[in-house]
């Protein structure tokens, strides 16, 4: 009788709780890095055969720890920098996803830049993705409102690009982005998308204020994100990174789970490129706390 009430406690558990509260294991490298990536690796970084496909890093401003030497990249580490006041809260990751098997015969690396690029401004997608929330032990929605829009004034909603022509005919342009989560006012954030011969990175920066309750958090700029994919025939190497500057008020708010958040979006990113082909699913914890300290790197004396 103990045995079996124990056992229908244990089902009881697993049905309630959600799939954060226990740790998952993170998908290993099955082949090696393709040399040109690995090449690209700043030093001390390694993505060996069987080694876990990420690795983070959480730190004050300074050099960026995790960036690859790929086409692009300038472009986001003076992004960052732009940004920099010695104080800033900067947030990294680098993940290697493993092409599908059945996939290798028709990879074309021209033609899977520019599915990113649609994929990548597919913005509505982000509505209603899930992070761990920290403090509450609970998953949350992130956005309850994600969509494309007009201009940081008007607001007028867009329609997302369908196609890969869609999506070429607006990089000569900023694109914006309308968000909304559920501590802060909406916020509309500047999208700018670029293809160079290997990669499609894209950064963002906020082009209102971060408000809370009406109250300014952070000021136009303070919030800035970059993103970089280099698709190879065995598979996609993404980096990303985002730098918060020390918020006027509610510092712990806005710091809050940031790097559960940073997770959500590798999440949201891991699911749509699986969903069409372009990786194999691959798994990552939802909490940062889970990730082993050997893959979490931190500036010295910090």
């Amino acid at each position: 009788m103990k045995i079996q009430t124990s056992l229908w406690t244990l089902v009881f558990l697993l049905i309630l709780l959600p799939p954060a509260t226990y740790a998952q294991k993170l998908t290993v490298m099955r082949d090696a890095l393709p040399v040109q990536l690995q090449d690209a690796l700043p030093p001390g970084i390694s993505l060996a055969q069987g080694s876990p496909i990420l690795r983070t890093a959480e730190h004050s401003s300074g050099k960026l720890m995790l960036a690859p030497s790929l086409d692009g990249i300038s472009t986001i580490v003076d992004l960052i920098a732009s940004a920099s006041n010695g104080s800033n809260l900067i947030i990294e990751a680098l993940i290697f996803l493993p092409a599908q098997p059945r996939a290798a015969s028709s990879f074309d690396l021209a033609s899977t830049l520019r599915e990113y690029g649609l994929l990548f401004n597919k913005f509505s997608s982000l509505q209603g993705i899930q992070y761990w929330s920290g403090s509450r032990k609970i998953m949350r929605t992130f956005y309850t409102a994600a969509y494309r829009v007009d201009n940081p004034k008007d607001q007028k909603q867009l329609q997302d690009p369908s196609t890969v022509d869609e999506f070429l005919s607006l990089l000569s342009q900023p694109s914006y982005i309308y968000q909304k989560d559920q501590t802060f006012d909406g916020i509309v954030t500047e999208v700018r998308s670029t293809l160079t011969a290997s990669t499609f990175l894209m950064t963002n920066s906020n082009a209102t204020p971060l408000r809370l309750i009406g109250i300014p958090v952070l000021p136009r700029g303070g919030l800035k994100t970059g993103f970089l994919v280099a698709p190879s025939l065995q598979g996609t190497l993404l980096y990303f990174v985002t730098s918060i500057k020390p918020p006027l008020i509610g510092k712990d708010r806005v710091f809050e789970s940031s790097s559960n958040k940073a997770l959500a979006l590798l999440h949201w990113f891991i699911g749509a490129a699986s969903a069409q082909n372009l990786i194999a699913p691959a798994t990552i914890p939802w909490n940062i706390d889970e990730i082993p300290s050997e893959l979490r790197l931190v500036k010295s004396g910090q």
